[in-house]
């Protein structure tokens, strides 16, 4: 019986399989992946792009109490780091 292929993913704890599902995770987050081509100028058409995305995923995310105070403290977070970013 030949062993299948699995497709695996690097961690600190070594090597891991990937199951179906988090195969299909992986790809998706790597789609939505964008990368910004000159960091010298300010181009804050994809920073609006991934704020109205992030609203998107909010809006899809929060779905009690717990979910929707997880991305409150995250974001807030993230306001933190935003206006350091200037410095």
């Amino acid at each position: 019986m030949a062993k299948k292929s699995k497709e695996t993913v690097t961690t600190p704890f070594g090597r891991v399989p990937l199951t179906k599902k988090e195969k299909k995770i992986v790809k998706q987050v790597a789609d939505n992946v964008k990368t910004i081509n000159n960091v010298y100028s300010a181009d804050f058409s994809s920073i609006d792009d991934t704020i109205e995305d992030i609203k998107k995923e909010v809006r899809k995310q929060g779905i009690d109490y717990y979910s929707c105070n997880n991305i409150y403290i995250i974001l807030q977070d993230a306001l933190k780091k935003v206006k350091l970013a200037a410095n």
